[in-house]
């Protein structure tokens, strides 16, 4: 993440619905959800894609592309959420954040009350599962950037002294995604693990619908048309960027 708060942003956000609802559910119960919510860091560490629903805002070019001169790419959002992916909508209103996890605890509460608190693999799931989606809550000074964001879990196991962190594949367009190797990034001075996961379905489809060229980018919009018609990515609309910035 570039944000180093978002790392702990879910996590402030469950505290103050923790606070909120153990009057009601009860501090065992409230401790148990935290000590699960803590100990999904140690199983699986979240790897994210993040979007966003508007193509052409002003301080995204200025922010990620490339100070205006970049591109923006417009992809399919039923093919891209077909991938082994779980598709978060980033939520950025703190009391609406809050509303969704009480609401969420309060279900993962009735069942377990239902199921006699058995307290079984399929609680520990559920709320593993909402440790990951966390991640949709973000900081409200980010709202302007309508983030959607695709998650794929990899997985830690020991490693002599250590971890090392492995993926266990998924599904992908309605068939078994293989494993895929751990690769690195250096950002500054941090590796950053990540994943290649093929968008096309293995050259099938092409979820690539929209370029949109940056307010300072120089390009002719019919010259990237050629380029990725040459490239076999047909069919791509290609305009310009309707933002004012010199």
């Amino acid at each position: 993440m570039n944000d180093f708060m978002e790392m702990h942003w879910g996590y402030q956000v469950w505290e103050q619905a923790a606070t909120e609802l153990t009057p009601e559910l009860g501090k065992e119960f409230i401790d148990q959800i935290d000590l699960l919510l803590h100990n999904s860091g140690a199983i699986a560490l979240p790897l994210a894609s993040c979007f966003s629903k508007h193509g052409d805002t002003l301080s995204q070019w200025r922010a990620y592309g490339n100070d205006g001169t970049g591109y923006s790419i417009g992809f399919n959002a039923d093919l891209l959420t077909k991938l082994a992916v779980r598709p978060l909508k980033v939520l950025y209103n703190n009391a609406e954040q809050i509303k969704e996890l009480k609401a969420i605890i309060k279900a993962i509460h009735e069942v377990e009350e239902s199921e006699g608190n058995t307290r079984d693999n399929d609680f520990v799931e559920a709320v593993t599962r909402l440790a990951f989606d966390l991640a949709a809550f973000k900081n409200p000074a980010f709202s302007e950037e309508n983030e959607i964001r695709l998650i794929h879990l990899v997985n830690f196991e020991p490693s002599n002294q250590s971890l090392r962190i492995f993926d266990a594949g998924g599904t992908s367009h309605g068939k078994p995604f293989p494993a895929q190797p751990i690769n690195f990034f250096m950002r500054d001075s941090v590796p950053v693990p990540y994943i290649d996961i093929d968008f096309t379905d293995m050259g099938n489809v092409n979820p690539i619908e929209e370029i949109i060229l940056g307010p300072k980018n120089n390009a002719l919009p019919s010259a990237v048309s050629v380029y990725l018609e040459t490239l076999g990515i047909p069919n791509v609309k290609v305009k310009r960027s309707t933002a004012s910035y010199r």
